[in-house]
């Protein structure tokens, strides 16, 4: 009756390491027989408060994420809104969704394209000295402003106590630069932000020492002096009050684009956003400067590269007692796959595993069976988990023939085709659109609708329903479709 289909029948034995490199969990997964890996989770990390972040760390662990942070928003969220304003004619339009962020944005294109776009790699060079100033020396500066070193509470106890350290302001100095192993990361955020800032707008970069000591000794940093009445959040609770505050500000996205090139004035050009990869060097070299620096504000104790990778990347190295203890629990699992036929075998003779050295414990237990979905089409119960897909092998049909397909074969009315993020057909979108898509074949449909053409090699294009029961209008769950085009 159903065209149902599993998955190829793969055995797959996952190992996870848990929150420490003495505990580890093996966990059976068989298609059709026990759960998916994506049916349990573990438990999320938690994150670390955004005040924390930005105004008061205490661990080097808070440093590297606030460096991570800052090469996002800067090498990689900066070169992709920049991007989307130049590909997109009604950028301001689509702004109107940002409620939060929209006129940060535009700031932030019109500061990148027209305030501090480099043309040289020297340009780039001045553009990382005058970084360092503002992030290790003016914002400290700014924040001890707001917060004397004296400051009390309005119990009388010392602001600057328990988990809040109070911080000094960096000063930059390039006698010393390359000589002091602290100074040393001075040199080395300059080289690495000039760099990523370079690549970011397609400019060759350089290393070598002698270039950026010549070119630092010729910078002018502008002098500052704190403002008054800069408002600084210090609990989680004024942070989410200040993101709020922002929001209601009103001011004109049209007016900031205006002051910048248009997409037309600029084609041909683009920025090359960087994405984060513990294991590229040169991002390592910022994210642990940037970091140190900022640890260096706070008395922090600093991290090499090595130790910075493990954090920022979330490496949790593996000690070779758990390493051969997890193999081992494996194999006794492989062996039972191996040496028997699947079928022969039921959910109770597999086992999951979970063992502590610490305390030491260790204990297996049977894997759980996959949820079931109930579902009654043409009156009859259909049964199906997450393991199953309801399998389409009549060609690449249109749109038309595929809701009517659901019709006559399931008696089911079709409200909504997804294919990814993308909606295909929904009963709610503009009736000339979808009349349009009803002639196209379900391959066309999602081509034009992503922009992407399909890879020769691909055969399957896989979709989600929503749909209701022709006689009862009840809604039906049903598997994802695994449609074959080609």
């Amino acid at each position: 009756m159903h065209s149902l289909h599993h998955p190829l029948s793969l055995s797959l034995i996952i190992p996870r390491h848990l929150h420490c490199v003495i505990v580890c969990l093996v966990t059976v997964v068989i298609p059709g027989v026990t759960e998916n890996y994506g049916a349990t989770r573990d438990p999320p990390e938690k994150s670390i408060p955004v005040c924390t972040l930005k105004n008061f760390p205490n661990q080097i662990q808070h440093t590297l994420q606030w460096a991570r942070d800052y090469f996002e928003g800067e090498f990689k969220q900066s070169g992709e809104d920049v991007n989307s304003y130049l590909s997109n004619p009604n950028y301001a339009d689509s702004l109107a969704g940002q409620q939060n962020s929209k006129v940060e944005t535009a700031l932030a294109i019109r500061k990148t394209l027209v305030d501090e776009r480099p043309v040289s790699f020297e340009d780039c060079v001045v553009w990382a000295r005058l970084r360092f100033e503002t992030i290790f020396n003016n914002q400290i500066r700014q924040l001890l402003h707001n917060f004397p070193e004296d400051q009390v509470t309005s119990s009388g106890a010392k602001f600057w106590s328990g988990s809040k350290r109070c911080p000094k302001a960096l000063v930059f100095d390039l006698n010393d630069m390359c000589a002091d192993a602290k100074m040393r990361n001075h040199f080395d955020f300059i080289v690495a932000a000039a760099n990523l800032r370079a690549h970011m707008f397609g400019i060759k970069g350089r290393t070598d020492e002698g270039y950026f000591v010549e070119v630092l000794q010729s910078v002018i940093v502008p002098d500052f002096a704190p403002k008054e009445g800069v408002k600084i959040a210090v609990t989680e609770g004024e942070a989410k009050e200040g993101e709020t505050a922002s929001a209601i500000v009103e001011d004109d996205v049209d007016t900031i684009l205006s002051t910048v090139p248009k997409p037309s004035e600029m084609a041909g050009f683009k920025l090359n956003p960087i994405e984060f990869d513990k294991d590229v060097d040169e991002h390592m070299l910022f994210v642990t400067a940037c970091s140190n620096l900022r640890a260096l504000n706070y008395s922090i104790p600093t991290e090499d590269t090595h130790r910075s990778r493990a954090i920022a990347g979330r490496i949790i190295p593996a000690i070779a007692t758990t390493t051969a203890l997890v193999t081992g629990l494996i194999c006794l699992e492989l062996y039972k796959i191996i040496g028997t036929s699947r079928k022969e075998l039921k959910i109770d003779a597999y086992k999951n595993g979970f063992v502590n050295l610490a305390i030491p414990f260790m204990t297996l237990s049977e894997p759980t069976p996959p949820a079931k979905t109930t579902a009654l089409v043409k009156g009859k119960e259909w049964h199906w988990t997450a393991w199953d897909s309801l399998d389409m092998n009549i060609g690449d049909i249109t749109l038309e023939q595929f809701i009517k397909h659901f019709e006559g074969e399931y008696n089911l009315d079709i409200s909504m085709i997804s294919h990814g993020v993308s909606i295909l057909f929904s009963f709610f979108a503009n009736k000339a659109k979808i009349k349009e898509r009803m002639a196209m074949t379900m391959s066309e449909v999602v081509t034009s609708i992503t922009k992407k053409d399909l890879p020769p090699n691909q055969l399957f294009l896989t979709f989600e329903i929503i749909a209701n029961d022709l006689t009862t209008d009840e809604e039906v769950e049903l598997p994802y479709v695994k449609f074959r085009f080609r």
